[in-house]
């Protein structure tokens, strides 16, 4: 946990993590206490069709209820990973369930619902705004959607990053939160890289979820951001970053990106876009993403 300069309390977690109850490379034990010593403030054990509890342990990390479904065995028809956050009750979920079946399910055990890794799955608009009846019925139903999946990275995969899927929602008028987290299996060059910091008064299951719902975090992998909109123009703070980069709905714009070396500062109006996301890199190549801004 830190306190930034108004005093508020942000607090440092992943959403999405693997151990040896399905296929991880750590026992629970062990994931919570290397994601502890590693900052976190909060850690989700997601493994597959097996939901974890909420409790804190002697160590003082807080773990929240989670679980992984995976549905779809080809890309053709679609492949969908949805992971839970902060149930209170087990989800009644199978492998015959659509996928908004299950968000919804997950939503009504209180928790929240993360479309992983889209890009990983290759999903399509098509599949991810299903038309049934002769009405858009949105995947999007998801409370968050990851924008940066580690594992899904070198060295043993590929397609990490889900931006493109996201902003092609967008640009259809379907928006979802970006979140970024690790997606643990091997506990490698993918663990402790890719979280979510979340801006709330306690470090407890309630807070965090009420933050994340109204949106009061960002997804990171170590610079720090805060975004704001001021009229039509974005405008955002951050730590020594090498480039700002402004995600928008218009094909052509020479001023979408500020480029330099110690950037702290940045802004970008708008005028025909519908939308407006960031994205800050620092000097190490780790990057911040915000959520989306409207017209």
């Amino acid at each position: 946990m830190y306190i930034d300069s108004q005093g508020r309390k942000w607090f440092k977690g992943n959403l999405h993590t693997h151990t040896t109850m399905s296929d991880g490379q750590r026992t629970p034990e062990e994931a919570a206490a290397l994601y502890r010593a590693a900052g976190y403030d909060f850690l989700v054990v997601t493994d597959h069709w097996k939901v974890s509890e909420t409790f804190v342990n002697e160590d003082g990390l807080l773990l929240v209820a989670g679980c992984e479904y995976d549905v779809g065995r080809n890309v053709r028809d679609g492949i969908f990973h949805i992971t839970s956050f902060g149930c209170t009750e087990t989800p009644v979920c199978d492998r015959s369930m659509t996928p908004d079946a299950i968000i919804d399910e997950i939503h009504r055990c209180g928790g929240i619902a993360n479309l992983a890794h889209p890009a990983w799955s290759m999903n399509t608009c098509e599949q991810l705004l299903p038309v049934i009846d002769g009405e858009v019925k949105p995947l999007f139903g998801a409370d968050v959607t990851e924008i940066y999946n580690s594992v899904s990275g070198l060295p043993r995969n590929c397609r990490p990053y889900s931006g493109i899927v996201l902003d092609l929602m967008a640009a259809r008028g379907y928006f979802t939160m970006p979140v970024a987290d690790d997606d643990t299996h091997w506990y490698g060059a993918e663990t402790c890289l890719s979280y979510i910091m979340v801006q709330a008064e306690e470090c407890t299951r309630e807070a965090l979820i009420e933050a994340i719902r109204a949106g009061r975090f960002y997804a990171t992998q170590g610079p720090e951001i805060s975004v704001t909109k001021d009229g039509d123009t974005i405008r955002v703070t951050c730590s020594p970053a090498e480039s700002v980069v402004y995600f928008t709905d218009t094909a052509w714009c020479p001023t979408r990106a500020d480029v330099g070396h110690g950037l702290t500062e940045s802004s970008f109006r708008m005028t025909n876009e519908t939308f407006v996301r960031v994205e800050v890199t620092d000097a190490d190549g780790k990057t911040a993403w915000s959520g989306y801004f409207g017209k």
